[in-house]
């Protein structure tokens, strides 16, 4: 598979974190660099954490304005947060793909939760609105979890993993450890492997060389190769970009994307 999708996560969904940025201006740049989804948090004017789907659909109306990339609505969210409340990132129109977190994991000092009754709530509600889940995996047992959803209905192929590594706390990457979660993906799904704090393109080499994707952005790491600073997201989606065309991967488009996810096409978006 030479396919290569690039995923930019453009700011922290922390409530604590609070920077400002350029969201919509983020995403436009990285799309130009080759991304083609976007994982986006709900961020107020301040660029705060907040339930208010208003903030949300604004970034969402101005992304859409710039570039026709696929944005996926996070359903994380602040320890505080309702059910409804973390799935209020999926109710605005022109989301395509929701993420799914499919277990719980200790987490930068404390327990990121998500039992499985909460799961089954968000992966109703993206069924319900005909939004592609991108299940988070952070562990082996959340691929069991995935096959429960599955077997109730909730799920539909082809399939999207997000393999997630090295959360402070959780599991730290290792080659074995990914070879372990390839050898539990369903025949025809589709994978991403995130990674926080990387330190440049080639932690992401076994993605490329193995047929994954990749998800890059100041969510998970703001450093590229080398252990230098990235300016700004496009760094970071354009170093990627280059070493896949070395390595003979073909970064696609939206369009593209749409196609291979089973998604709707870019001319139905409602906005």
């Amino acid at each position: 598979m030479d396919e290569l999708i690039l995923c930019a996560a453009p700011v922290s969904g922390e409530a604590q974190n609070g920077e400002k940025t350029d969201v919509p201006g983020e995403v436009k740049r990285s799309y130009d660099e080759g991304a083609s989804v976007v994982h986006l948090h709900v961020r107020d004017e301040k660029g705060t954490q907040t339930a208010d789907p208003a903030n949300f659909k604004r970034d969402v109306d101005r992304i859409r304005s710039f570039c026709p990339v696929v944005i996926e609505g996070s359903t994380g969210g602040s320890p505080e947060n309702t059910l409804e409340e973390r799935c209020v990132s999926i109710t605005v129109p022109g989301i395509e793909m929701g993420s799914l977190n499919l277990g719980s994991v200790n987490m930068k000092g404390s327990v990121y939760r998500n039992p499985l009754s909460e799961i089954r709530f968000y992966a109703g509600e993206m069924k319900r609105r005909k939004i592609k889940p991108g299940m988070c995996i952070f562990d082996l047992s959340m691929f069991h979890n995935a096959k429960m959803l599955e077997a109730e209905g909730l799920l539909t192929h082809p399939l999207i993993y997000n393999f997630i590594f090295d959360v402070p706390e959780a599991l730290p990457f290792l080659p074995r450890y990914l070879d372990y979660f390839l050898e539990q993906l369903p025949k025809g799904a589709h994978w991403f492997l995130t990674r926080h704090g990387s330190r440049g393109w080639e932690d992401f080499r076994p993605a490329l060389e193995k047929g994954g994707h990749v998800r890059v952005g100041f969510e998970d790491s703001p450093f590229l190769r080398g252990g230098e600073r990235a300016r700004t997201n496009a760094e970071l989606v354009r170093e990627v970009a280059r070493a896949a065309k070395a390595l003979g991967r073909r970064v696609v488009n939206p369009d593209e994307t749409r196609k291979i996810f089973g998604l709707m096409n870019s001319n139905s978006l409602v906005l």
